[in-house]
């Protein structure tokens, strides 16, 4: 599994389902590309390969790309002479970016952990309908009054359904005016019966 960003082609953090890419959050994968960048500087017949010999500035009032010569110079030490060392390179800072990432992990906020995997047949379904489930498996989705009502003046954190309960995706799966055997870990166990229990494709 490969993932194409800003130009490149780079490997993610997969899970075992090889359609269902885990991507790494924007902060780590910003900082990957970058450090990558870096890398490909020490290449000698690189446009920029100058810029690794120029010395370090007396203040850093702004980080340059000289901040990752702790990470990517013992990569480069002895010389990035041909493709497959470069590459080797390229793997070792991702694998060190997956490390890094799943150190800092944040737990779902709907789960309160670590999220299971996707099944793989939501890439079946339309896709309005895998933004919406996407959108519930994080808590942040325009169907919930829990989170109109932190976007917009004038709305209550009520279900219309019910009328009582705070309308999150949690209620959703437990509202007593719209039953269902449902639970919330179907949005990534069974999404195609939650769509069609929420009409998502209306």
């Amino acid at each position: 599994m490969v993932l194409q960003s800003s130009g490149c082609i780079l490997p993610t953090y997969t899970n075992h389902h090889d359609t269902i890419p885990k991507l790494l959050p924007v902060k780590y994968h910003s900082e990957l590309l970058t450090k990558q960048y870096w890398l490909s500087c020490y290449q000698s017949h690189h446009p920029c390969h100058h810029l690794t010999t120029l010395p370090a500035p007396v203040r850093n009032m702004k980080g340059t790309l000289m901040k990752y010569n702790s990470e990517v110079v013992l990569l480069s030490d002895e010389g990035i002479t041909d493709v497959d060392t470069y590459r080797d390179c390229l793997r070792t800072l991702h694998s060190q970016a997956v490390v890094e990432a799943k150190m800092n992990f944040v737990p779902n906020r709907v789960l309160g952990a670590s999220p299971p995997d996707i099944s793989p047949l939501e890439s079946l379904l339309p896709r309005s309908v895998c933004t919406t489930l996407t959108q519930l498996r994080s808590g942040h989705c325009r169907l919930l009054n829990s989170y109109k009502a932190r976007i917009t003046s004038g709305i209550s954190d009520v279900c219309p359904e019910c009328g009582v309960a705070p309308h999150s995706v949690e209620h959703l799966f437990n509202c007593q005016s719209h039953p269902t055997q449902l639970t919330v870990q179907d949005l990534w166990y069974n999404p195609a019966a939650v769509a069609d229990f929420l009409n998502l494709d209306n």
